[in-house]
């Protein structure tokens, strides 16, 4: 934190203080709030993308939570993008109103052009994590917009497989990336978010930060 700065400050202060792109992933069984509710505040907030991920839903639960997310937030302030892990679920988040697409799992030749392809939406942001170099270059490949790369400074959960990357192998993911953005996940605190900028990072990602936890 800079000098003077309040520890306590959330989303709307760090994206002033730091010009960083800001996403929040949801988790409404973990959640403190109510979902609809939060997703509001975040995007009240400024936060620049707002990633549902609800791997218990079938296809059309998440295709109907999808839409009532939509009329949440404000769509001049926040993307909205559906986790997804097929393209016929991607095929369902867009169909319902949302900005893109987050495709779970290691990335894959082909997957990107999969989801754009199956899309009526000219161009959807389409997002994708890496925990390796590797992951990096094909996700370059593929032209995705946004790269969420993890874990750096912790794990993201109990049993999570993937080492801690650090600050060092985040400033490589994010050489390594030639461009595309690459947003910290995994550990990321208000404490630790501009060394992430500091090694390249256009921004952060988190689950629990912006939803009242440490």
């Amino acid at each position: 934190l800079l000098p003077g700065q309040n520890p306590e400050m959330k989303q709307h202060d760090l994206r002033l203080a730091y010009a960083m792109q800001l996403c929040a992933i949801t988790d409404r069984l973990g959640a403190t709030q109510p979902l609809l509710g939060l997703v509001e505040e975040w995007s009240t907030g400024g936060v620049d993308f707002i990633q549902l991920r609800e791997k218990d839903l079938s296809g059309a639960a998440l295709q109907s939570l999808t839409r009532e997310v939509l009329e949440k937030i404000d769509r001049r302030r926040s993307k909205l993008l559906v986790n997804v892990s097929t393209p016929e679920s991607a095929a369902l988040a867009l169909g319902a109103g949302a900005d893109g697409v987050h495709l779970a799992g290691t990335p894959l030749p082909g997957a990107a052009s999969s989801v754009r392809k199956a899309s009526r939406s000219a161009s959807p942001i389409i997002s994708v994590p890496c925990h390796s170099l590797a992951e990096i270059d094909v996700a370059c490949a593929e032209q995705v917009d946004l790269i969420l790369f993890s874990p750096v400074f912790g794990k993201l959960s109990v049993g999570f497989p993937q080492p801690t990357q650090g600050l060092e192998g985040l400033r490589l993911a994010c050489a390594a990336a030639r461009g595309t953005p690459v947003l910290a996940l995994g550990g990321v605190t208000i404490g630790n978010a501009l060394d992430c900028i500091a090694a390249g990072a256009a921004g952060i990602a988190v689950i629990r930060l912006f939803a009242g936890d440490d």
